[in-house]
């Protein structure tokens, strides 16, 4: 042996990659780009299969109908939601083991299931919504009517309504800020992601019969509220909380379309009269100037609420335990 050659230290070198494979992997595994694509991939082909034989059943076809020309049925939500919650936890699922993370990280904490960030959403939302309609009523634009239900019905739509808006709840706010926004936060930024995947949010709803552009912003803007809610509070409970709530409120107890949609088994003979920039038209109140005024204002009291530096977290508490594993 090399005397010279057997006193000089041993290195290890790493291998450089490939532009191709600096295209698929970053430091951390797959790129979040890619990740994201795939969880979008994983939870289209179950929606795509679910329709495929929704579209083979006869009861569901009625169902399914009625959605299209805008009246949404219990029977609709429960089955639908339900459906559409198992593919997207099912997705969620399988890139979780891939990421080697829970499958509870990703904003929707086991822990805090329905505890009081949950609660405190629900309040939000009625307060919200409430504050909207009598606002509305103040300004000579709506009338409450007399009642449309009462004794078993009342209570039977009562339950029933509350339990598919809270599937609404848990389905649209994990499908936008679930595993979607924590993977494109990791590779564009909390906020850049939080405005695309909002703006998708809001065109989604531009395919509801008597939805419009202005719905659409709405909504968007709402998707913004629950992802700062999710930036403070480091979990999705309480955007789900308001969410359920929200359209709680709006179909059931005040009985005016929810983004163009409206339900039978509703709590009030109510109307809507004026100006559709007061009222929203056939949109419902997310078509209405009050409803961008009290989410401006809710952003406002949710910040002095919960303040930065003492609650706000880049992503859910425990997302980032572990780095993505490498696709092999």
């Amino acid at each position: 042996m090399d005397p010279v050659a057997a006193d000089q230290p041993t290195t290890s070198v790493t291998p450089s990659r490939s532009p191709m494979q600096k295209v698929f992997y970053g430091p951390n595994g797959l790129r979040a780009g890619w990740r994201f694509l795939l969880f979008v991939l994983l939870f289209s082909i179950w929606n795509l299969a679910t329709r495929q034989v929704a579209t083979r059943l006869p009861a569901l076809q009625r169902i399914v109908e009625d959605a299209m020309h805008g009246i949404v049925t219990p029977e609709f939500e429960l089955t639908f939601e339900t459906v559409g919650i198992i593919g997207l936890f099912l997705a969620t699922f399988i890139m979780a083991r891939i990421e080697r993370r829970s499958f509870w990280s990703y904003g929707l904490s086991l822990s805090g299931a329905f505890g009081k960030r949950f609660w405190q959403g629900v309040l939000w939302g009625l307060a919200l919504v409430s504050l909207e309609i009598l606002g509305i009523f103040a300004l000579h634009g709506f009338s409450f009517g007399g009642l449309a239900l009462s004794g078993l019905a009342l209570v039977k739509y009562g339950i029933v309504w509350a339990f598919g808006f809270l599937l609404v709840g848990i389905l649209e706010e994990f499908t936008f800020r679930g595993y979607a926004q924590l993977t494109l936060a990791d590779g564009i930024g909390f906020w850049p992601a939080a405005f695309f995947l909002s703006a998708v949010f809001g065109a989604f709803h531009l395919g509801n019969t008597g939805e419009s552009w202005v719905g659409a912003l709405s909504v968007m803007l709402f998707g913004l509220f629950a992802c700062f809610t999710l930036r403070r509070t480091g979990s999705l409970w309480f955007a789900i909380g308001l969410h359920a709530a929200g359209d709680y409120a709006e179909t059931f107890i005040y009985s005016v379309p929810d983004s163009g949609a409206t339900a039978p088994g509703h709590l009030l003979n109510s109307s809507f009269h004026g100006p559709r920039w007061l009222t929203g038209g056939t949109i419902g109140p997310e078509g209405s100037v009050l409803d961008f005024a009290a989410f401006l204002l809710s952003f406002v009291i949710f910040a002095c609420l919960f303040p930065a530096s003492k609650t706000e977290r880049p992503v859910p508490k425990d997302a980032a335990l572990q780095p993505p594993r490498p696709i092999s």
